[in-house]
């Protein structure tokens, strides 16, 4: 079956704006019971979330913001307070169907542009070509999903997937390892013909929408198929817990897109993420 046509409008951008800030929410709420000393904390600002679990990480930053109305200069200015009293830079992902007041506000308050970022969807249906069910095999690569006790193994590797060749990994395990026990997440090793992980992945399920994050591949095991079996497999969840509709975000013109798009999901708009820094 061909995957169904994607109209790309304002309805489809909340519902995938409304997944982020709901992922950056539960992070930020597991980090903070499961590892206080971080102070990890969560703000509802201009119907968006806030998260903040630790300066200088990926998951402290806002999304949602602007999506259900227009956004008040006092809006910003409790985004900046929230951040800067925590001892980092305001971060923020922006929708280019967000309410045209969000990057007003943005600008007046001096934010400025990092990064341009690609979402791509695909929608789900129960009959959906999508590889399954769990264990999922392709070329050798075999695709299960993580057991509850199984929270270190995956922190290891997803570490080893993104660590910076020569460095050594970032000190963040613990709070990898307090987001994979959201209840709302799901883990996958990928493995090698052999046994050995190969790769990690994880998809996040809100409102029959479905997040695909965290996917990484070892070194020794790059260009072996091992993303589009994570993919497969993550969809296949995806489609068997009731979602009708999967999305991810990549680098634009990144081996991650190109992965996304073979396996069925289609580039529909650039998610912005702006900052601003108060050293």
């Amino acid at each position: 079956m061909t995957p169904r046509p994607v109209f790309v409008d304002r309805a489809l951008s909340v519902r995938i704006e409304a997944a982020e800030a709901a992922k950056v929410e539960a992070a930020a709420l597991e980090v903070a019971a499961r590892v206080p000393a971080r102070r990890a904390a969560v703000a509802v600002i201009a119907g968006g979330r806030a998260a903040f679990v630790a300066p200088h990480i990926r998951l402290s930053r806002a999304a949602g913001l602007g999506m259900s109305g227009p956004v008040e200069a006092r809006d910003v200015e409790a985004l900046e307070d929230f951040y800067a009293s925590r001892g980092t830079a305001a971060r923020i992902l922006v929708s280019p169907f967000a309410h045209p007041s969000l990057l007003a506000r943005l600008g007046e308050r001096g934010f400025r542009l990092d990064s341009l970022d690609t979402v791509l969807v695909r929608y789900l249906a129960p009959d959906a070509e999508v590889q399954g069910p769990e264990p999922a095999a392709r070329g050798g690569v075999v695709v299960r999903r993580a057991a509850r006790d199984e929270g270190a193994a995956w922190v290891a590797a997803s570490l080893a997937a993104f660590a910076t060749p020569g460095e050594p990994p970032p000190d963040r395990g613990d709070i990898f390892d307090a987001c994979f026990h959201d209840p709302g997440s799901a883990h996958f090793f990928a493995s090698s013909a052999d046994g050995a992980v190969a790769g990690v992945g994880a998809v996040y399920v809100h409102e029959r929408v479905a997040l695909l994050f965290a996917g990484g591949t070892l070194e020794a095991h790059r260009g072996r198929g091992v993303q589009r079996a994570l993919i497969d497999a993550r969809l296949a969840y995806a489609r068997d817990a009731g979602c009708d509709l999967a999305y991810s975000v990549a680098q634009a013109g990144s081996t991650s897109q190109r992965n996304l798009e073979r396996a069925g999901l289609v580039a529909v708009y650039s998610q912005a993420e702006l900052s601003k820094s108060f050293a």
